[in-house]
């Protein structure tokens, strides 16, 4: 599918309000939970989005045990956000390069680390040279980029790894109905993608295999006032029902029942159902 120019313009504008929502944020008050504000679902409880933040470091740690980072070598963080991935890395003893369109996040994950580089570059095209980095990561990045994009995303990302180099990814698998600005791939679709552009799968990790965001878009259809047909978006919907009075409850109910279901459910491989993949790639000499 070829998407024109305008669309493009009115993606990119989209995510620069996204990270204009961090300029007003005083550093002190929002450090210890700016990452789950930003970098999962915008504008819901912290405690709501740890949940999904733990089970997405869960899967990646599994896949860093199978092949850790040597100390010193040279990460790529794609999309990097706030920089929570970069930090995982530099705790590895790795030298990272987070690159982000969003000059904000770029701020606020230099305040958080200023071990690490962070350099303001717009996906897919990297200014980097060839077989620059040992490694590259990119959680929840690909699937935000139109399918041409994210072909030419892992073509760039090819060019500046080493020869048997590294890259991290964890995208959303399935259909969407998550915006406009979100364009997954089912997984097999995935891996076919990786395959093309010289990427061999080395393991791969299920992240939210209890579909607990398909239930909740049910239940803001059910409810009044909810739902995409609805007056206002899922996410926007949810967050304010869950902050409302005794309602709040149910979030602890669902962070009480969620964490042991999604438990079980990865002790037992319970892979079918899980709305995120990860990936530990190697690039093909």
């Amino acid at each position: 599918m070829t998407i024109g120019s305008e669309f493009h313009q009115d993606l990119k504008s989209f995510w620069k309000r996204h990270d204009g929502t961090l300029s007003a944020l005083d550093v002190g008050s929002w450090a210890a939970t700016i990452d789950l504000t930003h970098n999962l679902y915008r504008g819901m409880p912290a405690a709501f989005n740890r949940f999904f933040a733990f089970w997405q470091y869960r899967a990646i740690r599994k896949l860093l045990q199978a092949c850790p980072p040597r100390f010193g070598e040279r990460v790529l963080d794609l999309g990097c956000g706030t920089g929570r991935w970069s930090r995982l890395f530099q705790n590895l003893g790795a030298s990272t390069v987070g690159i982000d369109l969003g000059t904000h996040a770029l701020r606020w994950a230099f305040q958080l680390s200023s071990s690490g580089s962070w350099v303001a570059m717009e996906i897919p095209r990297l200014g980097f040279r060839d077989a620059s980095f040992d490694w590259a990561v990119s959680v929840t990045v690909l699937q935000h980029l139109p399918h041409e994009s994210q072909e030419e995303a892992l073509r760039e990302t090819r060019r500046v790894l080493q020869p048997g180099g590294r890259l991290i990814a964890m995208e959303l698998c399935g259909g969407s109905e998550e915006g406009f600005y979100v364009f997954p791939r089912p997984r097999m679709e995935w891996e076919d993608l990786f395959s093309r552009h010289g990427f061999q799968v080395v393991r791969r990790q299920a992240s939210e295999r209890i579909p607990w965001i398909p239930f909740f878009r049910c239940l803001a259809r059910w409810k009044p006032g909810g739902g995409e047909k609805g007056r206002r978006p899922l996410v926007e919907w949810a967050s304010a029902w869950l902050r409302r009075g005794h309602t709040g409850l149910l979030l602890y109910l669902f962070l009480a029942i969620g964490y042991p279901l999604e438990g079980l459910a990865a002790a037992i491989g319970l892979d079918r159902w899980a709305r995120y993949t990860a990936w530990l790639l190697r690039r093909r000499d």
